[in-house]
């Protein structure tokens, strides 16, 4: 490669060069900025689903409660009505009560409630001496 200069560019090349170099100016910051952008998105998604999972442990736990609760009323340990218990329990953690069904000595329950836009339902069964295999 005798006589072959490095260092000479035509014209032409010099300014595509300067053109490219001239466009390419910041493109590491929005490539950065969108890669920040993509993880707190990411972010943002697990934390919206784990609490929508907190919150439907939660209103089953409740669901629970009221449902042995109306099981205490049923048998006769507390005063009132078995499904109207259950009501103002389900109503005091803010869900609504949408059946109640006693069936000899066992009561069955179903509640919603609306966390964040979206309806979680649960259903609770409490009876006397219960059999898991039922």
């Amino acid at each position: 490669m005798v006589g072959f200069d490095t260092n000479f560019r035509e014209p032409m090349c010099q300014e595509i060069w300067a053109m490219r170099i001239k466009n390419d100016t910041g493109s590491g910051s929005v490539l950065g900025l969108g890669l920040i952008l993509g993880i707190l998105g990411i972010i943002t998604l697990g934390f919206s689903i784990s609490n929508q999972s907190l919150a439907k442990s939660r209103l089953q736990a409740e669901t629970d409660s009221a449902a042995l609760a109306a099981e205490d009323v049923l048998r006769g340990i507390a005063s009132g009505y078995p499904c109207e218990t259950a009501e103002e329990m389900v109503k005091g953690f803010g869900g609504v009560l949408e059946s109640c069904h006693i069936v000899n000595l066992d009561i069955y329950i179903s509640v919603y409630q609306e966390n964040l836009g979206i309806v979680q339902r649960v259903k609770a069964h409490a009876g006397v001496g219960l059999d898991p295999t039922r």
